[in-house]
């Protein structure tokens, strides 16, 4: 292809036929250099819209007034322009517009040229060097420093540093294409070694710059769309966002230990154990547990936003069980659950949730009987209110903490969660003041962190207590003969009765 005379259409065309070719011919080994290759097509191409949106821009300015591109063409400012003549979103044509103001150099309407305000992201970034996220990065942080102390020699100096690092290659980059591709530094990298440059250049900066934070922080009320599930935004300035990470990975960590759970030392207080022999016991008993969880414990199948919302729940349920919590009316926060003693007693149908018009199943109102934060409202066949919540459903504090000694936390296997972020589940479930099987008993009870909590009531996995402990039945698949297997975490009991129901097998109740 002869590229003085081609045109556009042709290169468009050229680049079609190499990328079906790529698409029939690339094997899993090939796809990275091919993922490379392409990348510095993009890299042009976004180059070549940003100056192309920078020099509209200008054909556009105010002061031009009818004379102006947009105006002539019937918009009101260029990136609406942009984004109906490219076929894109405005946000996407202010991001082009931004950072082509930023980097565009040109000659005024007398001739006297005008220099970039970052001639060095803009040479790199014309020449394919560097590409548009990266350009956006440093102009954009490089920007707050030069708003509050004007550009200098320091600002320059920052420019090409920054620059410098987005464009060095690995070692064992051999050509110029693979230096392209083989970048030491990732955009990620850049933002944050341009955000310490930042706070170098501009140390009083740090206060205004958190104050602007701190007024964009805020959190929408939740909107319920057509499909029944609510959504929302949030913002978080650094310091609440760390706040956030830390309380939220305390949940997620399998590792997080609670004050109610005792610790070796803590049985043993007269004996030291040594680091090594610390370590070695833990790793004994981590790999003993691993084991035992490959066998019966079901994959946990939730994404990573999945858990992030469990554990953000958790939190939640367990601020508002805290004694400190807020009253309403009186009363700590409760979530009113309305469902007919029909659909309780036979474990099908509804329930419905306050503040929702979409209902939730039976088995999701089984689990919230356990918990105090929640209140279940039985009705007749009629509508008629059979009951409204009952008082001595839910464990009492002496119950939580002879749970939390027997259980040590989660009874499900291979599950770590202290008790202080379990929920206390009727092994023979709570149905009604009639049905009286479902006692809020320590011998009738067990603890369960919410997923597993949500586990045992909508799965074929079981809980049932023989001789007052807790013992896990696994699905058929894992268990054919449905031998239950116990699933406390005590270290107090006997060790040579551990893996025996005392030299015979023990009767346990099923739930109904």
């Amino acid at each position: 292809m002869n590229l003085e005379t081609a045109t556009i259409d042709d290169i468009v065309d050229r680049l079609r036929e190499l990328f079906e070719a790529d698409r029939r011919v690339a094997s899993s080994d090939e796809l990275l250099k091919v993922a490379s290759d392409w990348e510095r097509v993009g890299i042009v191409a976004d180059a070549a819209r940003i100056w192309i949106a920078a020099e509209v821009d200008d054909a556009s300015r105010r002061e031009l007034g009818g004379d102006g591109l947009a105006f002539r063409n019937a918009f009101p400012t260029s990136k609406k322009l942009i984004a109906a003549t490219a076929n894109v979103s405005e946000r996407t044509a202010a991001s082009r517009v931004r950072l082509g103001r930023q980097i565009r150099s040109h000659f005024s309407n007398t001739g006297l040229p005008c220099p970039s305000r970052f001639p060095v992201v803009e040479q790199a970034l014309f020449a394919g060097r560097i590409d548009a996220d990266t350009a956006s990065v440093i102009c954009r942080t490089l920007s707050e420093v030069a708003a509050r102390t004007t550009f200098n020699t320091r600002l320059d100096e920052a420019e090409q540093h920054l620059v410098s690092a987005a464009t060095t290659s690995l070692p064992l980059a051999d050509s110029a294409e693979e230096a392209a591709s083989a970048r030491l530094y990732t955009v990620d990298d850049i933002a944050r070694l341009a955000i310490r440059i930042r706070e170098n250049l501009d140390p009083d900066g740090a206060e205004p710059r958190d104050e602007a934070k701190q007024q964009l922080r805020g959190f929408s009320h939740p909107r319920v769309g057509s499909d029944g599930m609510a959504r929302g935004r949030y913002a978080l300035p650094p310091l609440q966002l760390g706040v956030f990470l830390a309380a939220v990975d305390s949940v997620l960590s399998p590792r997080t230990v609670s004050p109610e759970t005792p610790t070796d030392d803590d049985a043993h207080p007269d004996v030291t154990v040594g680091h090594d022999e610390r370590r070695s016991a833990r790793e004994s008993d981590n790999a003993d547990e691993a084991d035992e969880a490959d066998e019966v414990n079901p994959p946990d199948e939730r994404s990573y936003e999945q858990k992030l919302l469990d554990a953000v729940m958790t939190l939640i349920e367990m601020a508002a069980g805290s004694p400190s919590a807020s009253l309403l009316n009186g009363a700590a926060p409760t979530v009113n659950v309305h469902v007919t003693a029909k659909d309780l007693e036979s474990g099908r149908g509804v329930g419905w949730i306050d503040g929702s018009s979409e209902p939730i199943p039976i088995s999701t109102v089984a689990m919230l009987q356990c918990t105090g934060d929640t209140i279940v409202s039985l009705f007749g066949t009629n509508g008629e209110i059979l009951n409204h919540g009952k008082t001595q459903r839910v464990a009492t504090r002496k119950q939580r903490r002879a749970l939390a000694a027997r259980d040590g936390g989660c009874v499900f296997p291979g599950c770590h969660h202290p008790p202080s972020r379990c929920q206390a589940h009727h092994v023979i479930p709570w149905v009604s003041e009639n049905f009286t099987a479902g006692a809020t008993d320590v011998d009738n009870m067990a603890l369960l962190c919410a997923f597993h909590h949500s586990t045992i009531h909508s799965s074929a996995w079981q809980l049932t207590m023989i001789r007052g402990k807790p013992h896990i039945i696994s699905p058929s698949c894992i268990n054919p003969h449905r031998t239950p297997r116990p699933a406390d975490k005590q270290r107090a009991a006997d060790p040579w009765l551990a893996g025996t129901m005392n030299g015979a097998p023990a009767r346990h109740r099923e739930a109904p």
